[in-house]
């Protein structure tokens, strides 16, 4: 899924491109471990004589999830698969926005995904208390009570303005500040510190 629609962001943005022609363009991918794999080793052990090509084995590893967009459009910029549970995608971006700031990469491909093959995330979450009762999200509510877990992919190319104004591409958005923090301390390890939050949003905004 996360190559299908990485290709859907390239063809919009105008880059697809032959693949003898390198580009130091960097691919930048927030995810989570696959489950998917934990479907293949259940068949494995429950199956008499099946075995596991190493495909299932390289197929489902976050780095390949990266480094495979790379490979096949021939990206010569960094390829790194990046989990940071749920602000992965947004870690991600931010670190492809410096890079082109850098001027060490002249784009970026960044994207999200997360597929829950299994219903063990969802048994495990109810379990430890973090899903919400309503199984509605109330994010920056007082009435929040817990995560909604939810799966998909996504993916934008990034590229300085300058270079997509004078190339005349549709522009969606501009990027004008990002951050990345811990809160540190909390109540929890999966509680959020009001006061860290704060500083991101802040830390960005300035």
């Amino acid at each position: 899924k996360l190559l299908e629609v990485a290709y859907e962001a390239l063809e919009d943005a105008g880059m697809i491109v032959d693949q003898e022609e390198k580009r130091d363009v960097g691919v930048y991918v927030g995810i989570n471990p696959s489950s998917y794999f934990d479907l293949v080793v259940d068949y494995m052990n429950h199956s008499k004589g099946f075995e596991v090509h190493s495909h299932a084995m390289v197929g489902n590893m976050s780095n390949i999830a990266a480094a495979s967009i790379s490979h096949l459009y021939n990206f010569t910029g960094p390829a790194l698969a990046i989990d940071t549970a749920c602000s992965s995608f947004l870690v991600a971006l931010t670190q492809a926005v410096a890079a082109i700031q850098d001027k060490r990469i002249s784009g970026a491909v960044v994207g999200g995904a997360s597929i829950l093959a299994t219903p063990h995330v969802h048994q495990l979450s109810r379990n430890a208390g973090i899903c919400s009762s309503t199984q509605h999200t109330k994010v920056f509510d007082q009435e929040a009570d817990g995560s909604v877990i939810g799966e998909g992919a996504v993916v934008v190319y990034l590229e300085p303005l300058t270079e997509a104004v004078r190339a005349n591409k549709h522009i969606y958005g501009v990027i004008r500040g990002t951050a990345v923090n811990n809160d540190g301390y909390s109540l929890g390890i999966m509680a959020p510190n009001p006061q860290g939050q704060y500083e991101v949003l802040r830390a960005a905004y300035n």
